[in-house]
């Protein structure tokens, strides 16, 4: 019987050899999956290793030359930072302009460091100070200037991932110039968009340039810190779309949450992925097998349906920033969240 199964094994792998020939392959190996194929595992990003080499990058790389100075997180298997989200960070020096253009993928940015420098998307600026968020949607023209005297740093956060590498949507091109015409009033979009707008005005979900001021979130985030809480993610919000209320983006959705003293989380997984910065303070993550000690400036994943847990350490409380692709897999029907004390929902 042995010699019997060995002598079939064979001949079925000589004939997925032939069928590759022809470029087809055949499908019966592994057609029903009781449990997810090995993913990612976490990773964590060192503020300490990314700040030198950053800074380093600002010594040898000439804006004029490359119209971007980034450093890319990267997960090794991936070439991005995680499955639908790329992460990098960006340095623009004083005085410096990184040039307008526009593409189908949408960009975000959290400041990390530097105030004085703005953004500006379809002739509207949007001012940066540390710990703003700001939109750059889908297919808006945009550029960056820093007029300070320091420099300014943040965080890339786009879908290329998905839009480009997988849905194979790669269309974009420079602006007539390299620093568009601020031909729209600062702050005119976000007010549009609010409680009241021009007559007979619309505005698409996905196009809605727009900032989140941290002097606004972080008071928001102390106030929702005097309640119970989430027990698997502390205090939490959501950034929303102005237009809809929902998701920031159809692709992205981005939260900020505090770990308060002494607090440690539920374990949990869903099926979406998530990249964190820590903004404030000092805790462990414990993702599956691993463990993630992080502190101010680091940046860590979580990949899709592994369990994680979150831990405050150190006097003070911790404060997180993430971006996850929660949206895409909802559009799809795809998200499913577990609890450590509920059942796999793929399997009950």
């Amino acid at each position: 019987m042995v010699a019997e199964f060995g002598e079939k094994a064979a001949r079925v792998e000589e004939f997925d050899d032939h069928l590759s020939q022809f470029n087809l392959r055949g499908h019966w190996r592994g057609v029903v999956r009781r449990d997810p194929s090995a993913g990612p595992k976490a990773m964590l990003w060192k503020w300490a290793d990314i700040y030198p080499n950053l800074m380093r990058a600002g010594d040898l790389i000439e804006m004029d030359e490359t119209g971007r100075r980034t450093l890319q997180l990267i997960t090794p298997g991936l070439n991005s930072t995680s499955s639908n989200i790329q992460m990098s960070v960006q340095l623009v020096l004083p005085g410096e302009v990184a040039n307008a253009h526009r593409h189908m993928f949408a960009a975000t940015r959290f400041i990390v460091q530097g105030h004085g420098a703005y953004t500006t998307v379809d002739g509207e600026p949007l001012w940066l100070s540390e710990n703003d968020y700001v939109t750059t949607p889908g297919w808006c023209f945009h550029d960056h200037a820093n007029p300070s005297e320091e420099p300014i740093i943040w965080l890339d956060i786009h879908d290329n991932p998905l839009v480009g590498a997988k849905l194979g949507i790669r269309f974009g091109g420079p602006y007539s110039q390299d620093v568009q015409d601020q031909v729209v009033p600062a702050g005119t979009a976000r007010a549009q968009m609010g409680i009241v707008r021009p007559m007979g005005q619309t505005f698409h979900p996905a196009h809605q340039p727009a900032g989140y001021p941290w002097a606004e979130v972080r008071p928001a985030l102390d106030r929702i810190a005097e309640g119970p809480g989430n027990p698997h993610d502390g205090a939490i919000l959501d950034y929303v779309n102005p237009v809809t209320g929902s998701h920031l983006l159809p692709t992205l959705g981005v939260r900020a949450q505090m770990l308060r003293t002494g607090e440690h989380t539920q374990a949990h997984r869903h099926t979406a992925s998530a990249i964190y910065h820590v903004v404030e303070g000092e805790g462990v993550t414990v993702v599956g097998d691993q463990r993630l000690e992080w502190s101010k400036g680091d940046c860590f994943t979580v990949p899709s349906w592994e369990w994680h847990a979150h831990e405050q350490k150190g006097s003070a409380p911790a404060v997180l920033f993430s971006v996850h692709d929660q949206p895409v897999l909802e559009a799809f029907d795809l998200y499913r969240e577990q609890a450590d004390d509920e059942p796999d929902p793929f399997t009950s």
